[in-house]
């Protein structure tokens, strides 16, 4: 990468910094969060119990919200199943200095019952509403409870704020269950033609299959790799090929 593009692209982080500060005064003085909550863009590999996929994450503002958007698309042979691409949205804002999610939605190009999840969160009654597995659900929430897609954004906020061990409730859609994020070891990860200094965090759903999280320590704590383990033996693992917070 020349040093002319290196400063073309320092200079537009810049100036989307200040514009997110303008546009958004609740982030408050840590330009380290609101430079997190600036617009980008992650592509990941997904291998799950031999599925090939790629996922590409996107967060972006939508009138005074946040939308993290999540496209998974099935590669290969798996393509010949019929199932996906899944679309994932989470819509949400910052109140003091915690994500509140105000919808979350999973779903496919075509209904489908036994899979969709919608969660609507209404903070004025303290309810959520919507649908999983088929069935109405509702569940009481509060500040600082995240859904499916949010929660990895609220926990790179605690990172950044130095918490390295915390937890929060989560809503599934048809459960909330507890998510305690737990500081493992340090490893050094290498997406694309980068080398990246990770923590890994196991994250304690109380569930029989373990969810482990490489954040970079630095690149705003970007979740690098993913992995899910059950009975001692890996399930999926999901791993970053390229990120425009890597540049």
């Amino acid at each position: 990468m020349s040093s002319t593009t290196k400063k073309l692209r320092r200079s537009f982080r810049g100036r989307a910094l200040v514009l997110a500060l303008l546009l958004f005064p609740q982030l408050g003085e840590s330009s380290t969060e609101i430079e997190l909550l600036s617009p980008y863009r992650a592509e990941y590999a997904v291998d799950y119990s031999g599925f090939n996929a790629k996922r590409v994450i996107t967060l972006e503002t939508v009138g005074d919200e946040y939308v993290l958007n999540a496209i998974t698309t099935l590669k290969g042979v798996a393509r010949l199943s019929g199932y996906g691409p899944v679309y994932e949205v989470s819509r949400f804002s910052i109140v003091d200095g915690v994500v509140r999610p105000s919808l979350y939605t999973i779903s496919e190009k075509k209904p489908n019952p036994k899979r969709d999840i919608k969660i609507e969160f209404n903070w004025e009654t303290g309810m959520s509403s919507g649908y999983a597995k088929g069935e109405a659900q509702s569940f009481p929430i509060s500040l600082g409870i995240q859904d499916p897609l949010s929660f990895e954004l609220m926990a790179r906020l605690n990172l950044i704020e130095g918490n390295k061990d915390f937890s929060m409730e989560v809503n599934e859609g048809h459960r909330v269950r507890e998510y305690r994020f737990i500081e493992k070891d340090n490893q050094t990860l290498y997406p694309g033609d980068y080398a990246v200094s990770t923590s890994r965090f196991f994250i304690d759903r109380n569930s029989s299959r373990e969810l482990y999280y490489w954040f970079a320590d630095e690149n705003l704590y970007l979740p690098i790799q993913v992995q899910q383990v059950h009975g001692q033996k890996i399930k999926g693992t999901v791993n970053l090929e390229k990120s425009s917070l890597l540049q």
